[in-house]
């Protein structure tokens, strides 16, 4: 049967049934055959399979695209070798290929009334993207524009007065670009990403309390877990796959769980319909902290033999003082009007979390797993969240072992690359920030540029980080903005911030579509190739592991011109480090290279990544090891990450770095000797 839009083929709907099957029974049939989407796919001739990872969340199951000879995307199937998913994959993988080829960009656009932000003159069309409103134009006429603005800006009003917003779909070695560009090349600090408003209140919660901004699981811990614990984090919809795997765990362990959420969602429910007596749900407003806590006065006053106090007088600053709060402030009974939740059931929560501590601590392998997600992050009082969950976990031992420990969950498929690779303000690639003097050094120096120009980029500042620099564009003190790979549809107060501020700056939107929203407010588009198009780069999953994200090497017929947004920002890069006085091909000295035989030339990212590798050395996030391999045994980094079908960072040595990376963070659990911190940083 052919399909028109808005039908249903029978490929979909095999697709729809399967993932169906899986989600709603959670039955015997997680791993459903995905041979009737081999019968669909196996009638047309010529199909080619590139292993790549997901794009939608940051779980990053193995997915393999599957191509005809033209370098369409056909469609995609999971794939069976890989640790994440095991040849599972939700309703919204099995769909990747879907969105491709709807109202695709597939020209360059200028608009012919631009805004002028040195005159001050705001653009009367901004607001539609109609085809009127725009003028075709080829890259290099594009280009000479965008590169004539920025420097006009640039010695005028300064680096920081030209600002960029990027994703965490954007691959690592992108990331890796723009925050070259940006830091490096244009002394700007001036620059944001979607993470700031879904992940940092994990990032600040990690580092207030582990040091690092370094989850310490891995999804293999899952099923060593006595309990798991979900925080704001509605796995079931949002992260589809971990939720089966804890589902066939709590199904064959009995573990108990538990879910803090307003709703009753759907992960809440389909634990209930597993075992309904150990199935817990607070459903509060805002009472997490108080709720925590609450737990922590149970454990300290009823269950004392499960506080870890070897560990924390071993470990841990101002755990006496925590003790003393909870015990004395925490009572479950005095806090019922900040939970809104019985408190029986809190004691109910709290003595089934040291039953499974106690599990864990003889076993020396288990515990209590938290997760949470982008609605546990996303409060005033977020980076506070995650400390009081962390607390609980180190006031009971729950961490720095297998099976137990504080897990996020990040939202787009590569916001942990955002984060290690520092692409936001006063942040440098891992786990470091823009005042550390010594990484500072080391960072210019991989960069191959003065060391001065990042002293420059720190000495200037971007109060309230994504809102402080939308508000920053609102006042006229930026300029111009880059935005790549993301949409500002997201961002807080749309219409009276950030859009009005789109209005006044020149700004430049990279995108795959021609109405998406950015470009009502674009002065210059430029067409891009998307995922599964591309070829190399990597996107790293909420459990530390980088993959490899292989594609076609081409757009399919129609999208010749279409470029990666990796080889716009080197592009850029070169072009604006010329005109600043700086060697552009010494700063970005990579080669382009054709990936497909009917495809255009593109930048290696491999040689990107191996910058990154290089700059890793030394920090907490080391790849130094992935070096080694290349240098001994001649596996180049990518083949090294698809053969191993991942790497999880750190992988500072050979051996470790030959055995897949770093499963678990903490108390030793590296095998790093030479690590540059103790049990924790």
């Amino acid at each position: 049967m052919k399909g028109k839009r808005g039908s249903v083929t029978r490929r979909n709907f095999l697709k729809g049934a399967v993932a169906g099957a899986a989600a709603v029974g959670m039955g015997d049939m997680l791993f459903a055959p995905d041979k009737v989407l081999a019968e669909e796919m196996g009638t047309v001739t010529g199909i080619k399979e590139y292993a790549s990872q997901c794009p939608y969340c940051g779980v990053g199951c193995g997915t393999i695209i599957k191509a005809d000879k033209t370098g369409k995307i056909i469609g995609v199937v999971p794939d069976k070798q890989h640790p994440t998913n095991k040849g599972v994959q939700c309703i919204k993988g099995l769909n990747a290929d879907e969105p491709t080829y709807i109202d695709r960009l597939t020209q360059v656009l200028i608009r012919k009334d631009m805004s002028d932000p040195i005159t001050g003159y705001v653009s009367k069309s901004k607001g539609s993207f109609d085809d009127n409103d725009f003028r075709v134009a080829t890259y290099k006429e594009a280009e000479e524009l965008v590169l004539k603005k920025t420097k006009q800006i640039y010695d005028k009003f300064g680096g920081n007065a030209i600002g960029l917003y990027g994703s965490g779909q954007l691959t690592v070695e992108a990331q890796w670009i723009e925050n070259k560009l940006m830091k490096g090349v244009l002394q700007s600090n001036s620059i944001e990403a979607n993470a700031r408003m879904c992940m940092t209140s994990a990032v600040t919660g990690y580092i207030a309390t582990l040091g690092s901004d370094t989850p310490p699981l891995s999804y293999d811990d899952l099923e060593l877990s006595d309990m798991i614990t979900f925080w704001g984090h509605n796995a079931r919809e949002s992260h589809p796959i971990i939720f089966w795997r804890i589902a066939d765990h709590k199904k064959a362990k009995g573990i108990p769980t538990c879910v803090s959420d307003p709703r009753r969602t759907g992960t809440a429910q389909a634990l209930e319909s597993i075992n309904p007596r150990n199935s817990y749900h607070f459903r509060t407003i805002n009472g997490d902290i108080s709720i925590l806590n609450a737990i922590g006065h149970c454990l300290v006053t009823d269950h004392n033999d499960v506080i870890a106090y070897d560990f924390l007088k071993a470990n841990v600053a101002g755990w006496e003082d925590y003790i003393k709060m909870v015990k004395e402030e925490y009572k479950p009974e005095n806090v019922k009007d900040r939970t809104q939740v019985d408190p029986k059931l809190i004691r109910t929560v709290a003595a089934q979390w040291a039953e499974a501590t106690r599990k864990g601590n003889k076993r020396g392998t288990g515990g209590v797993i938290s997760m949470w997600g982008i609605g546990y992050n996303q409060h005033i009082h977020g980076q506070h969240n995650i400390i009081s969950l962390i607390n609980l976990h180190a006031l009971t031992g729950n961490i720095g072992r297998p099976g137990a420990g504080p897990f996020s969950m990040t939202g787009q498929p590569n916001a942990m690359g955002e984060r290690l690779m520092g692409g936001l303000t006063s942040r440098l690639p891992f786990n470091c920030g823009l005042d550390d003097e010594k990484r500072r050094k080391h960072t210019a120096e991989t960069w191959s540029m003065p060391m001065a120009r990042l002293d420059k980029a720190m000495s200037y500042k971007n109060p309230g980080f994504m809102v402080g620099l939308f508000e920053r564009v609102l006042k006229g003190e930026i300029k111009q903005l880059f935005y790549m790979y993301t949409t500002h549809v997201h961002q807080p107060d749309v219409l009276n911030l950030v859009r009005p501020g789109m209005t006044k700056s020149f700004t430049i939107v990279q995108d795959i579509y021609r109405h998406a929203p950015n470009n009502l407010y674009a002065d210059v588009i430029f067409p891009c190739l998307t995922w599964g198009e591309w070829q190399g780069g990597t996107y790293i999953s909420s459990e530390r592991r980088i993959n490899v994200v292989d594609g076609v090497g081409k757009g399919a017929p129609g999208l010749e011109n279409c470029v990666p947004d990796l080889d716009y920002a080197i592009d850029k890069g070169i072009s604006i480090a010329n005109a600043l006085g700086l060697d552009g091909k010494k700063i970005f000295p990579y080669k382009k290279k054709k990936f497909h035989p009917d495809g255009p030339l593109m930048y290696d990212s491999e040689e990107v990544f191996d910058e990154i590798v290089r700059g890793s050395k030394g920090s907490d996030a080391d790849l130094s090891g992935m070096k080694e391999v290349k240098e001994k045994d001649g596996v180049g980094y990518y083949d090294q990450i698809r053969k191993l079908k991942g790497m999880q960072w750190p992988a500072p040595t050979y051996e470790i770095a030959k055995d897949g990376g770093t499963k678990r963070r903490y108390m030793g659990q590296e095998g790093w000797d030479a690590k540059p911190y103790g049990n924790f940083r």
